[in-house]
């Protein structure tokens, strides 16, 4: 009806002159253009369920609205004090927005917009220039990134951030519409934070609350929450998967962003402003990954540094996997020991965060649980072959050269139960396999372990 009544009007006002001002004409046409503009989105968002393709046909309306070159949204870490732009629609099939903005910027230099997302105020720049003496850093940002003049409006509550049209050539100093895309918008990012996180409800039946966290570090690292589970490639960082994973080990303490450096990557020079800027950077693309499965941070940023949030009950595999080796060791009986054994043996996938095992500041870490897996999976076989289950022997020191292909005791353990199972040839055959695989050193300390054992008619091997 509002539509029908504004189009009336429009028509009549083109023959008739109704003594209408300028400035009643000029608030007529708004709300016609306003009517007009959002019965179009909503027709042409009835035509898709893809919340990506519904936020940039709602960046595109902005654009048009304002008859702006650029419209985005600057998602704001307010804790880090960054932000970044997340989405846009640029006019141009020139689009330099990555090479105008930084992946992470600094929010240092812009308090007005702090201020205003406090506030809920929407920010209004006519004119760049203007600003060049009272807010010089604010002045620089917006040469770097070509902007005369914007219009921008916060959103909140999560994702907190602002959506912002650039060099608007009407409405200029009116954020009525702009708030309203807004909304839209950041009902189609939750709406796809919503499918990401969907794609991760996997997580152990050990967790019994939302401050529960599990995290595996052997093999590949896998962080799982009551709402879902985050792995390494998911936010494909390897950067900031270390510096998580340094935290993670050392969460005792609080770390600065130069000691975090330092430790990781001691043979390069940082600059301390830099390395600060860059391991918030780090970070902040993990909290965007982590934000997904979790409504309570895992690391937070503090005066002095970044700590894992002390809130949370955090339990590892490595702390699982000692506990299990330590209880097998004072197990009463057999069948107890060999459970717990093989509980732990499960457990192992893989060396410690094995992407970066070799590293220096963690090599020690998991040259620790690698022996200590040795000590685990060769005890488990010995204890099967006393017990005479030659089937589970052969099945976990198959599974033991897998992850280990050195270990000497499970090559012994393998030949042994195949030769007890009366499988004379595979037994030879797998002596075969050892030869081959292993350096000269190492099979002839296989060679000594069979041959001194009395089980063993050697004639038969080799």
């Amino acid at each position: 009806m509002l539509r029908k009544f504004f189009k009336s009007l429009n028509r009549t006002s083109a023959n008739v002159d109704h003594g209408i001002s300028d400035d009643q004409a000029e608030q007529i046409q708004y709300a016609l253009d306003f009517v007009n503009t959002l019965s179009s989105l909503e027709a042409a968002l009835h035509t898709s369920d893809d919340p990506e393709e519904i936020a940039r046909l709602t960046l595109r309306t902005a654009c048009d609205f304002y008859q702006a070159d650029w419209c985005g949204f600057l998602e704001v870490d307010l804790d880090l004090g960054i932000w970044t732009p997340t989405m846009w629609h640029n006019t141009s099939p020139n689009d330099e927005t990555r090479k105008l903005m930084r992946e992470f910027e600094s929010a240092s230099g812009l308090p007005r917009w702090l201020q205003a997302m406090k506030d809920n105020e929407p920010v209004v720049v006519t004119n760049s220039k203007k600003i060049k003496d009272d807010y010089p850093e604010e002045y620089t940002v917006y040469e770097r990134v070509r902007a005369k003049s914007l219009l921008a409006v916060p959103v909140k509550p999560r994702p907190v951030g602002f959506l912002v049209v650039r060099h608007p050539q009407r409405y200029g100093t009116d954020c009525r519409m702009l708030s309203m895309l807004a909304y839209v918008v950041l009902q189609a990012i939750n709406q796809h934070a919503y499918l990401e996180s969907a794609k991760m409800s996997l997580s152990p039946e050990a967790i019994q609350s939302d401050k529960d966290v599990i995290i595996n570090f052997f093999g590949d690292m896998e962080i799982y929450t009551s709402q879902g589970v985050l792995r390494e490639q998911d936010f494909k960082a390897p950067k900031s998967a270390r510096v998580v994973t340094y935290l993670l080990l050392n969460r005792k303490a609080t770390h600065p962003p130069l000691e975090i450096a330092s430790a990781l990557w001691p043979d390069e020079e940082f600059d301390p402003d830099s390395v600060s800027n860059s391991i918030r950077g780090f970070i902040y693309r993990f909290r965007q990954a982590y934000a997904l499965i979790s409504e309570h941070p895992l690391i937070e940023s503090t005066p002095t540094g970044y700590r894992i949030n002390p809130e949370l009950r955090i339990m590892t595999d490595m702390q699982q996997f000692d506990n299990l080796r330590d209880a097998a060791q004072h197990a009463g009986g057999i069948h107890h020991k060999v459970d717990l054994l093989k509980r732990a043996v499960e457990i192992y996938r893989g060396h410690v965060y094995e992407k970066a095992c070799d590293e220096h500041w963690i090599i020690g870490l998991s040259n620790h649980y690698s022996m200590r897996y040795v000590g685990v999976v060769n005890e488990l076989l010995k204890t099967l072959a006393e017990a005479g289950d030659y089937e589970g022997v052969q099945f976990y020191a198959a599974k033991s050269l897998d992850i280990m292909p050195g270990n000497l005791r499970a090559y012994f353990w393998s030949v042994y139960s195949m030769y007890h199972m009366g499988a004379v040839e595979l037994a030879r055959n797998e002596v075969e396999r050892a030869k081959a695989e292993l350096t000269g050193e190492e099979y002839a300390t296989l060679l000594g372990y069979l041959r001194t054992d009395s089980s063993l008619r050697t004639n038969d091997l080799f």
